[in-house]
């Protein structure tokens, strides 16, 4: 039991050790310009990195820069903004050895803007499989912003505005003080027939900044697994409606599964359906393993399990979330529960 402590401690020490990252994602017009435009002047963005495509996509205006050196310049108000200089993972190793050398200063979180076409899963892949990164960083979740407008036809339209919520853990609704309340109330229902987990709120102008932009992911209870359950525990409830081409469902695995059969299997069903499978979460009880473990696959990629410090709640059976879109809802569960070699619960 003291070993287990230790290595729960040791642990926590790395993650807090390792630069947090978080991916602010949105559909072409969703307001990701104005949102990033306050976060660079907000002071409790003084100890971040926010890295963009372009300075102008943030309008950084001359008088509020107090520094430039290479791509970076340092705003009034203590953030940092970046411009990526060739692939992302190149701009993240030289953040991380500017700072080690004191040539820009500390920082300990980084916002990541994609483009309004892009989803965060390149992002996410390049944290897991890059050996230096991984050690130093840590991917926090995805922020995606949803015009309250036109959010509702967005996500029924664009599969590009579908795959990016579906990858969301957090969503702010922009715009909300030009949306009537009816597109509001249906954006919001767009939102949930997709994406039922993932944290939602309204930002207005004029109003502070929401508790998931101003401080990020509560680490503890991602590290306890509290924000997993949380997120997973929306897909098993009924819901109302739904989406024309997304749809998700839930499977519980009562029995503990051995390690190297769900993994392979599970690998497998990403291969198998792709980029129709836009996203598999899960809470899993390995046979033999006293804690439990968060598994991840994101468009046929399965990232690597994490061990989370202890059991959200008193269920100890596996639980899994899986996001498609455009596939046989029915044929994906039969054969997932046929690759993981016992009938789901």
């Amino acid at each position: 039991m003291e070993e287990v402590h230790r290595e729960e401690v040791h642990r926590d020490e790395e993650d807090r050790k390792r630069i947090g990252v978080t991916v602010i994602s949105g559909f072409l017009g969703s307001g990701k310009t104005t949102l990033l435009n306050r976060l660079l002047r907000d002071p409790a963005y003084a100890d971040a990195v926010v890295i963009v495509n372009e300075y102008g996509d943030v309008g950084v205006d001359h008088h509020l820069v107090r520094e430039a050196r290479d791509n970076v310049v340092l705003v009034e108000g203590g953030c940092l903004c970046c411009v990526v200089s060739g692939a992302v993972v190149d701009t993240l190793r030289d953040l991380f050895m500017q700072a080690l050398s004191r040539r820009i200063k500390p920082f300990r979180r980084v916002l990541i803007e994609t483009s309004g076409l892009a989803d965060p899963a390149s992002i996410l892949f390049t944290l897991k499989h890059d050996r230096f990164l991984s050690e130093r960083y840590e991917y926090r979740g995805a922020i995606v912003l949803v015009d309250a407008r036109q959010g509702a036809e967005q996500l029924a339209g664009q599969p590009e505005a579908s795959r990016q919520l579906a990858l969301a853990d957090a969503v702010v609704f922009s715009k909300a003080d030009l949306a009537d309340d009816d597109q509001l109330r249906r954006a919001e229902q767009a939102v949930v027939a997709i994406n039922p987990g993932a944290q939602r709120c309204v930002q207005r102008p004029g109003e502070p900044l929401a508790s998931v932009l101003r401080e990020g992911p509560d680490m503890q209870a991602r590290r306890d697994g509290v924000a997993l359950a949380n997120w997973l525990r929306p897909f098993s409830a009924p819901r109302a409606g739904g989406h024309a081409q997304v749809a998700s469902f839930s499977m519980v695995l009562q029995s503990p599964v051995g390690r190297p059969a769900f993994l392979a299997g599970v690998s497998r069903i990403l291969e198998r359906f792709g980029p129709g499978l836009l996203r598999m979460k899960g809470l899993v009880c390995f046979e033999g393993e006293a804690l439990p473990c968060e598994v991840h696959g994101v468009h046929g990629e399965l990232y690597p399990v994490r061990q989370l410090a202890r059991w959200p709640d008193g269920d100890r059976a596996s639980r899994l979330v899986f996001i498609l879109r455009g596939l046989d809802g029915d044929a994906l569960r039969r054969a997932v529960g046929e690759a993981l070699g016992q009938p789901p619960g």
